[in-house]
């Protein structure tokens, strides 16, 4: 039986006492998934009496039912509330998602930390934690404890094993995502937009195909792409290049003489460098914008296709 499902579709045709029951329940689930029969009475300002008609209006075998359907339902939503986290990750600041990172990594010293030793965990400011709590739907600082302790304590339901490479994968990916705010992708994205042309560099081998899904979906977006596969030809294109022109140099692994190059070449010409790499190459610091790809080796095809969402991301917004 779905309880929630329930008490929404029969509230409507309720008398006052047990619609108003159903609103209190439905509003404060996780409260009401630990409370007695005569707390929950108390609470929702009803009698017992009136507890005990709306669990058999709501389809129940008895009380006991009812308080096991409830409770129930409330462990499910504790559960959902840490997949809310993870979900509205990509929506948060840098420093918020820091915030995600450490209570994702430890729910249970989260749930037990005081603000400041959160914060210290996630170097970040006690504000910065207030902030992360209303934005994953909690109150307060007080409120974000109470759902992650419940959370915490509740059995997980998942029956799939933790995969290594998986986790491992995304951890990288998380690394990579707080390396660089959305203003520095939004500062790309406008530096894309304005360049006459952009000239798109991309390593050969194996990366060639996501090189061409970047050429093929940045080209959607609307942006001028020429995609330079070949040293003669990059060679002739550096001889015409403009200050209103751009680089976007993709490499995910070491940079050849002929990209060194055309760097210096475009510093030279007063032409913006857009680099995605990690930032173990000399190229992140050499781009007039940097940005990252995952320092492990095993992400960085993964890395491509997340910076790639970041940058179409911010290209709409514009």
């Amino acid at each position: 039986m779905d309880i929630v499902w329930q008490l929404r579709q029969q509230s409507a045709h309720m008398d006052a006492p047990e619609s108003k029951l159903a609103r209190f329940i439905l509003d404060n689930l996780h409260v009401s998934a630990q409370a007695t029969m005569e707390e929950l009475a108390t609470q929702a300002g009803v009698s017992p009496e009136v507890l005990r008609r709306f669990a058999a209006s709501a389809g129940c075998r008895d009380l006991d039912d009812f308080l096991h359907q409830v409770r129930k339902a409330g462990q499910h939503q504790e559960e959902v509330f840490i997949d809310v986290i993870r979900q509205r990750q990509p929506s948060l600041t840098q420093q918020e998602n820091r915030v995600a990172v450490a209570i994702l990594n430890d729910t249970a010293f989260a749930a037990s930390a005081t603000i400041e030793q959160l914060a210290g965990r996630a170097e970040v400011s006690a504000a910065t934690i207030t902030r992360f709590a209303r934005s994953v739907g909690c109150e307060d600082i007080r409120d974000l404890r109470m759902r992650l302790a419940r959370a915490s304590s509740v059995p997980s339901t998942r029956t799939t094993q933790a995969i290594p490479q998986l986790e491992a994968i995304q951890q990288a990916l998380t690394q990579q995502w707080l390396q660089a705010e959305n203003a520095t992708w939004e500062r790309a994205a406008r530096a894309l937009q304005k360049a006459r042309s952009v000239l798109l560099i991309g390593a050969a081998g194996q990366t060639t195909p996501l090189v061409a899904e970047v050429h093929q979906r940045l080209s959607t977006a609307g942006l001028s792409l020429a995609w330079i596969q070949d040293d003669n030809l990059l060679r002739m294109t550096l001889s015409r290049l403009q200050p209103d022109d751009l680089l976007l140099i993709l490499a995910p692994d070491a940079v050849s003489s002929s990209v060194l190059s055309a760097v210096h070449h475009a510093h030279i010409q007063k032409s913006a460098v857009i680099a995605i790499c990690p930032t173990g190459l000399d190229l992140a610091n050499q781009a007039d914008i940097w940005l990252p790809l995952p320092d492990a080796q095993h992400a960085r095809s993964y890395g491509i296709l997340c910076a790639l969402d970041r940058l179409e991301t911010a290209l709409a917004s514009f």
